[in-house]
């Protein structure tokens, strides 16, 4: 089963990046100076790496010795004979995230035939224009046009056979060339793969709600990621055109598309809002990074990838069976004796411990006569 020691070092260094993460999407101009890819390149390796919770070869283990191995102790223990509390828990644990990939893996197949189903275009003025912006990528695969009476929201869909699903919303030729880039931006940058990554890691993570976070975090970077790659292929003259396309999209859009599909989908307005200002101060903003930017991204990389696999907190604590006549260090009422030999006598509680030539610990306190201690 998964270690648990694991799973607890990296729920801690997790959510420490996601609120971290969380504040810095608060604030536009951080976000820009980190660079949104960067963003996005951080958050997909912590995905894979809780995918992953098993300890790294060079973690360094570092002993807790408080609350921590009182409270794994009573996890540990069996209730009945052979079954542990960490032991059920484990079980909810793989029962629910079967379920749950047994949910999406219906609705991605859902989809799929749903899409497969829906009419193709045939209008050369649309497909010649498809073509066009699609020439713009390297290694251009070949996509799909089709018309969906049931969507929302233009989107694109496939990994393998990617389509591009238009809508019965009323568009003009320069709204079909930002739609484009939009959809092909996403494919290229392989985010339907991210897609099907953030819902796999959902459903494993169902009980953790720093997860959900996460999930929502990667869709914004991806959708600021597209949005600034098509404004730099874009005149200046039509740098303000596409955040009205975006906008007009957004608001004619009907209910929201399926977890599986990239589109230009229904918002919330400060969401929203929050794309047009920075795609707007992107055009604004110097390339310079702040001495902030810097640090961040040094605390980011830390916490997703070094701290998990170079630190390992684990509970320590004595055996029953050795802790017949040894001590805790750490009793605050110890004390040392110093005799006339210049030997140290440790007591504990006020009975007589062991002798020792060296102190220990230089945090106990030490007298000449026990009557200074009274």
């Amino acid at each position: 089963m998964v270690d648990f020691s694991m799973v607890v070092n990296l729920f801690i260094f997790s959510s420490a990046a996601v609120l971290l993460l969380k504040y810095i999407f608060k604030d536009n101009k951080v976000i820009l100076q980190l660079d949104t890819r960067f963003l996005l390149i951080c958050m997909v390796a912590m995905v894979c790496r809780m995918l992953i919770p098993i300890e790294s070869p060079i973690a360094n283990n570092i002993a807790v010795s408080k609350v921590y191995p009182k409270v794994y102790k009573v996890l540990k223990e069996p209730i009945v004979v052979g079954v542990s509390i960490i032991g059920i828990l484990q079980l909810i644990w793989f029962i629910g995230a079967v379920v749950r990939l047994i949910q999406i893996t219906y609705s991605y197949i859902k989809i799929s035939r749903g899409i497969r189903e829906c009419t193709e275009i045939k209008n050369p003025g649309m497909l010649e224009i498809m073509e066009r912006v699609n020439r713009q990528h390297k290694h251009p695969v070949k996509f799909r046009l089709v018309s969906s009476e049931e969507g929302s929201t233009p989107c694109v869909f496939g990994i393998f056979k990617p389509y591009i699903v238009l809508t019965d919303i009323v568009v003009t030729e320069k709204d079909l060339e930002y739609i484009f880039s939009h959809e092909m931006g996403h494919y290229y940058r392989g985010d339907l793969l991210i897609v099907i990554l953030r819902e796999v890691f959902n459903a494993v993570y169902w009980w953790n709600p720093f997860a959900y976070m996460l999930n929502d975090l990667i869709a914004q970077a991806q959708e600021i990621n597209v949005d600034f790659g098509v404004l730099r292929k874009l005149d200046k003259t039509e740098t303000y055109d596409y955040p009205a396309c975006l906008l007009k999209l957004s608001v004619d859009g009907g209910k929201d598309v399926e977890r599986w599909l990239m589109s230009f989908k229904k918002e919330e307005s400060d969401l929203l809002k929050k794309r047009i200002h920075l795609m707007i101060d992107n055009l604004e903003i110097s390339k310079k990074k702040t001495i902030m930017s810097v640090l961040l991204s040094v605390v980011m990389v830390g916490l997703i990838v070094v701290c998990p696999n170079v630190i390992s907190f684990e509970p320590y604590g004595i055996p029953e069976a050795d802790a017949d006549g040894s001590f805790d260090v750490d009793d605050e009422n110890m004390y040392y004796l110093k005799d006339e030999r210049g030997m140290y006598k440790l007591y504990i509680d006020g009975k007589y411990a062991m002798t020792s030539d060296i102190i220990l610990d230089e945090n106990i306190p030490i007298y000449l006569e026990v009557k200074e201690k009274k």
